[in-house]
């Protein structure tokens, strides 16, 4: 049953979410923040007819939060506050803060060893649960999550980019991926290596015998696309059954970053070609996003460094907490 709305806003948040789904660009992870909003309006002013600036104070950054985490927990209201802004509903002046606040998370560098640990307890992990409770969302993750933690190895895809992949953005003859909802830019491409192309195959012949006619290529059992949850409860379950060193889903993702930047060592400064096609694949805004990661790549940052020593962090800026999801 579709949760309501309380407060006056109901009717302007209910359109509100319909456009965003209808221009496909609604997460489902905004529900909670937006409900929360809701009741925030409902409670403190139950009397009100017109969103005001005082009202946004709940989008205040708190004692107990980073930039990037108030960012994340205030985003679908901003994305709401601009909507009404457009359709004149509202004279809001008050605008998010779009500061580009440097991250303090340093993602987690996997060695070999852990990588291969990591999978082989993934591989075993899965099929033992799926064999002890057979049920159907066992089985999904049996067959899912070892497929949806490789292809984020070596693709570079936000979490949420392969989390809300169809099957039909997949090309399984090219290996061409068409990344048509992320958080970045609208649009881009991934290209796989033939190794994870083999993989997606015979995980797709699979699954269209276990849900024939699906839309995702990672769905829940109601052929849905799966919340953040599943991925990090899940990657916590293994990960730190080989490890007491902290990571989560989205180091992948860095991962891959810092290992195509570290080739590069041997390649002189002709970087731009190489930089503008890694920003691009991995779907970065700006090749500013890209620079981010020579900071947690060791060999190439002192490389930089040793020549550039004074124009360095003019040249690389620290990687922005609004890069991760």
């Amino acid at each position: 049953m579709k949760r309501p709305f309380n407060s006056f806003l109901a009717p302007k948040l209910e359109e509100f979410i319909l456009s965003r789904q209808a221009a496909n660009k609604w997460n489902v992870s905004y529900d909670k923040d937006i409900h929360r909003f809701d009741n925030y309006i409902a409670r403190n002013y139950p009397d009100a007819n017109i969103l005001t600036d005082e009202m946004l104070s709940w989008c205040n950054q708190r004692p107990t939060e980073k930039g990037y985490s108030c960012r994340a927990r205030t985003a679908a209201i901003w994305h709401f506050v601009d909507y009404a802004r457009l359709q004149k509903w509202y004279n809001i002046e008050r605008r998010r803060d779009t500061s580009n606040e440097a991250s303090i998370y340093v993602p987690h560098y996997f060695t070999s060893e852990e990588l291969s640990l990591f999978f082989n307890e993934c591989d075993s992990y899965f099929l033992d649960l799926a064999f002890r409770r057979k049920s159907r969302a066992n089985m999904l993750n049996r067959l899912e999550l070892p497929v949806f933690f490789r292809l984020l190895l070596s693709s570079g895809m936000r979490t949420c980019e392969a989390r809300w992949l169809k099957c039909s953005d997949v090309d399984f003859n090219t290996g061409v991926i068409e990344i048509e909802k992320s958080k970045g830019i609208n649009q881009h491409r991934i290209v796989l290596h033939e190794t994870m192309l083999s993989i997606l195959r015979d995980y797709n012949n699979a699954m269209s015998k276990l849900m024939p006619g699906r839309i995702h290529l990672f769905p829940n059992r109601n052929d849905c696309p799966h919340k953040p949850e599943w991925e990090s409860h899940h990657f916590r379950n293994i990960w730190y059954k080989i490890s007491n060193e902290r990571a989560c889903p989205y180091d992948l993702r860095s991962y891959y970053a810092v290992t195509n930047i570290t080739k590069w060592e041997n390649h002189g400064y002709e970087l731009s070609g190489k930089l503008l096609f890694l920003s691009r694949s991995m779907g970065h805004k700006n090749i500013q996003s890209t620079f981010g990661y020579f900071h947690i790549t060791p060999m190439l940052t002192d490389k930089l460094k040793r020549n550039t020593e004074k124009n360095f962090n003019r040249i690389l800026p620290k990687l922005p907490t609004d890069e991760k999801e």
